[in-house]
């Protein structure tokens, strides 16, 4: 459910001020919500104030806040908002970025440590502008843009660096809101950057094990406002909008896919003939050659292949989150002019360059689908096309099922309905049609069905997945369960198939595609319009 809220306010970090939300508040320009930013007293339009108590600074702060207000505040900022939002009721949602839950490290919660910090604060009062030049060093570090977000941030270096600076970063160093995370009484988020070098990943495994929300943007380090807007201002749409957490982390595909780049070519034959298929739907492009195609989630580098064979001139760009899964394209199946690692939902691509998005069984892994065709459209060229196969949520229902009368845990992974991939791509400005069809495994065993998903990659990666070795007992008890749909072939296993066969720009021709009934299937093959 949609959260009604009037106004969006951004506090800031600590060493910076209210020009850090600049590219975040352009995206965000779009929505219904009046945009406000507050600078910190000692820093920005404030920079004469003296830095106050903490409960000061929080009455202070709470009386700038308009009410019935979405709160986001960044490192001290988000820290700050988190106290906040336990005591103001003018704060109807919370989104912290990079702010850990105790900057400092201590009993057992991870943060920066106690010596190391000591030493920032006195290099603080001591050479105050070379420590802040390391900070920003320090902000940028391990993000994907991270030369270009280093320069931003030392551009907005102030002339003179006021001595409440160093009074704030005590406040950063005592502010301890493990407690208060605990019970916020608003819906709240938590974004973090995966490559962080002031707030350690971990930190966000340790406010989700209080019960918070947290999204992770694997490219970024500390500052994933200002490396990727586009992303943060569409996690922030989902809070505003009530979607719930994604329930997997990328990071975990990656890992999965990336153990299975050896063994999955010898277990993907479901995964070939769908890419065989989805390649055959450009038959209804007429003689169109691309010049420039994007191998969407590329894998081992199947599709590049067949993408070769039929497109021998074009450049061919193998993008995969997996970095291992590229490694074996390029040594195995070499056909591709570039290789790239990154996530489908931040291409890192020039806008209007591709001609051909191609992807075959990758994108069932993203949920922020309105974010990803926003991608895929952006990069497009007017008058390009895509082609895309993915999961839909009736796959494996007999697997799920089945595990269903064994017990209440998360066994198998959940993808979207056709309806929101028909909305988002409908969304984004992309025409075109969308199929449906079942295609149905057999095995003779469970044993044998979970070995496959294993060599291919696609086990549970869900957050809420039980860890540890599956006991004989509850694998007996499952493949009891799973006996019940045995049929003369075997144990079926069913794949709810989605193809979208997608336009920038209406284009004679490509509304038409061919619909296919898998023999033995059902029900049979269904077609939706997009646009």
């Amino acid at each position: 459910m949609s959260l009604q809220i009037d106004h969006i306010v951004f506090l800031h970090g600590w060493g910076g001020d209210s020009r850090c939300w600049e590219p975040l508040r352009e995206e965000l320009a779009v929505l219904p919500q009046a945009l406000h930013c507050i600078d910190l007293p000692g820093f920005g339009c404030r920079v004469g104030e003296d830095w106050p108590g903490t409960e000061s600074l929080l009455a202070d702060l709470e009386a700038r806040l308009p009410e019935n207000c979405l709160l986001v505040g960044w490192s001290l900022g988000g820290m700050l908002a988190v106290q906040l939002a336990v005591r103001s009721p003018k704060i109807r949602a919370l989104a912290t970025i990079a702010a850990n839950g105790r900057f400092v490290a201590r009993d057992g919660w991870p943060g920066m440590a106690p010596d190391v910090f000591t030493q920032f604060c006195s290099a603080q009062r001591s050479e105050p502008e070379k420590n802040w030049q390391r900070f920003c060093g320090l902000q940028a570090r391990g993000d994907s843009a991270m030369r270009s977000i280093l320069k931003t941030l030392k551009s907005w270096q102030p002339e003179v660096m006021p001595k409440s600076w160093d009074t704030a970063l005590e406040c950063l160093g005592q502010l301890d809101n493990r407690a208060s995370l605990a019970q916020l009484p608003v819906q709240s988020l938590h974004i973090f950057g995966a490559q962080d070098a002031l707030v350690p990943v971990t930190a966000a495994e340790h406010i989700r094990g209080l019960g918070g929300k947290v999204e992770l943007v694997e490219s970024a380090g500390h500052c994933p406002h200002l490396s990727n807007p586009k992303l943060v201002a569409g996690i922030l749409q989902g809070l505003l909008q009530g979607r719930e957490e994604a329930p997997l982390e990328k990071a975990a595909v990656a890992r999965a896919f990336g153990r299975a780049a050896a063994s999955y070519d010898s277990a993907a034959h479901l995964q070939r003939a769908v890419c065989r298929q989805l390649l055959g739907q450009a038959d209804a492009f007429g003689g169109w050659e691309p010049r420039r195609i994007l191998d969407l989630g590329s894998g081992t580098g199947y599709g590049s292949e067949l993408l070769r064979r039929r497109y021998p001139d074009a450049e061919i760009i193998a993008l995969d989150i997996a970095q291992p899964m590229l490694a074996y394209a390029r040594e195995h199946r070499p056909h591709a002019n570039r290789y790239i690692a990154a996530d489908a939902e931040q291409l890192p691509l020039a806008d209007g360059t591709v001609d051909l998005v191609f992807s075959s069984f990758a994108l069932q892994w993203c949920y922020r689908l309105p974010q990803l065709f926003a991608e895929i459209r952006r990069v497009t060229a007017p008058g390009g096309r895509a082609l895309v196969s993915t999961l839909g949520p009736d796959t494996l229902h007999e697997l799920k099922d089945s595990w269903a009368r064994v017990d209440d845990g998360v066994h198998v992974n959940r993808f979207l309905p056709a309806e929101d991939w028909h909305g988002a791509a409908r969304g984004s400005g992309l025409a075109g049609t969308l199929e449906r069809e079942m295609r149905v495994l057999h095995f003779d065993s469970v044993t044998a069905l979970m070995r496959e998903l294993k060599s291919i990659g696609a086990q549970n990666v869900n957050r809420g997945a039980g860890k540890g070795l599956l006991s004989r007992a509850r694998l007996r008890q499952l493949a009891d369960a799973y006996d019940r749909f045995r049929v003369k072939a075997g144990l079926p296993a069913s794949y709810e198939v989605l193809y979208l066969q997608l336009a920038r720009e209406s284009v004679a021709g490509v509304a038409g595609s061919v619909e296919t009934e898998v023999a033995g299937s059902a029900p049979a093959a269904e077609r939706r319009a997009v646009d």
